[in-house]
């Protein structure tokens, strides 16, 4: 790593719209736009054609480019720098890597991380890595490969969950992990997508940590709780970079439900008690401040530029940040050693399968993460306002759970 106040990195143009990018995104000079839009095309049906039927329209800013032009494109570089029989799926492998001011030697990592993901933000039950030498054993990491199968199936459950209950639901072949249809949140929907994503992460925490489904339900309820809120906002604004990584001012609150200060003028409409007018003018007057908090968290995630296995070993951790729970001595070690295993399976997944011999520093940026979604109070104080207005009433499922 460099000093502090030296960077290593310049800006260079992305090839295919010469927008300024200072990492290399699928392992080419390409920005991060151009590489979510390669990998959504790659996934989904690509019917695109040339918008001039020459196939080889002007790529670059002063021009509206061409869809199939530029898949096109991304394409075709990305099968010269494996070579002409070599093949590229993106959605196994991506490459991130800081860009450095001279260009560094083949398969050199020393100048940023190589990221191999299996997915951005929704993951794969394959395992992640670069093919390995017969000779070179790695570590299982077991309580990845669970969170990645787990994490995907209540992913699934929360999206068909929450479609179906919209008042009017989306044909079934236009629902997708990818594309939702997503759209702002609602009071309604906000209810509705908690008792779900509860549900799920019921199932989800008993799936990934075995131990916990024989735990009295009380601690399995209380643990689940706990982790209920952090894992929202986390997961939120995590695939909101994903999904939206041209709006900054926008977070996801449910699965498929978002949020921003700016596009919330009824955001209560649908609240069937209370001063519905002072809820909303209340919510309006704090926007400004809600619009700095979003924003710099989403720079925090934005800089700490995260792998799908690091957002998968980061929401195993917050699983296990049991703060003042009650619970008992059982409890109490569980969560020592699950923390104690995941901290191991990090360990073996930078050495072994990001290949870094000096991941430190990586790992403290990894760590400084954890508290910035532990935002309990200010949560707090928000819905005992909610209640004081009558929007919230004692027995409302999400002002219960808030105050458990």
């Amino acid at each position: 790593m460099p000093p502090k106040g030296i960077s290593r990195v310049v800006e260079r143009p992305c090839l295919v719209c010469n927008s300024q990018t200072r990492r290399a995104h699928l392992g080419i000079d390409v920005c991060r736009a151009c590489s979510v839009f390669y990998r959504r095309t790659e996934k989904s049906e690509n019917d695109y054609t040339c918008k001039t039927g020459t196939n080889e329209c002007p790529l670059g800013p002063d021009s509206k480019i061409c869809k199939r032009c530029r898949y096109d494109h991304i394409q075709r570089m990305l099968k010269e720098r494996n070579g002409a029989t070599a093949s590229f799926d993106s959605s196994s492998e991506e490459h991130i890597a800081e860009l450095p001011s001279v260009k560094a030697p083949p398969d050199k990592t020393q100048s940023g991380f190589r990221i191999y993901a299996s997915d951005r933000f929704l993951g794969s039950p394959s395992t992640s890595g670069t093919p390995s030498s017969p000779s070179i054993t790695r570590t299982e990491l077991p309580i990845l490969e669970r969170l990645k199968v787990h994490y995907r199936s209540i992913c699934r459950e929360r999206l068909n969950g929450e479609m179906h209950a919209r008042p009017s639901p989306p044909h079934p072949l236009e629902i997708s992990l990818e594309n939702g249809p997503f759209a702002p949140a609602s009071f309604g929907s906000l209810t509705v997508s908690n008792r779900i994503l509860l549900t799920a992460l019921l199932d989800f925490g008993a799936s990934v940590f075995p131990e916990l489904a024989v735990l009295p339900i009380k601690e399995r309820w209380d643990i689940t709780v706990n982790f209920f809120y952090p894992f929202r906002q986390f997961e939120g604004f995590y695939r909101a970079l994903t999904i939206f990584p041209d709006d900054p001012d926008k977070a996801f609150v449910g699965f498929t439900t978002w949020f921003s200060p700016h596009a919330m003028d009824n955001l209560y409409g649908d609240a069937p008690t209370g001063d519905i007018a002072a809820a909303q003018e209340h919510l309006n007057r704090h926007s400004s401040m809600r619009v700095h908090e979003i924003r710099a968290t989403r720079d925090k995630l934005h800089r700490a530029n995260l792998c799908h296995e690091e957002f998968l070993f980061l929401i195993a951790l917050i699983f296990w940040v049991l703060g003042d729970l009650s619970i008992s001595d059982e409890m109490t070690h569980l969560g020592d050693r699950y923390r104690e295993s995941i901290m191991k399976e990090l360990h073996a997944f930078y050495r072994e399968h990001l290949r870094l011999d000096d991941y430190a520093t990586r790992l403290g940026e990894l760590m400084m993460l954890l508290p910035v979604f532990d935002r309990a109070r200010d949560l707090k104080e928000h819905f005992e306002m909610l209640r004081l207005l009558g929007v919230l009433q004692d027995d409302h499922f999400s002002y219960q759970l808030q105050r458990q």
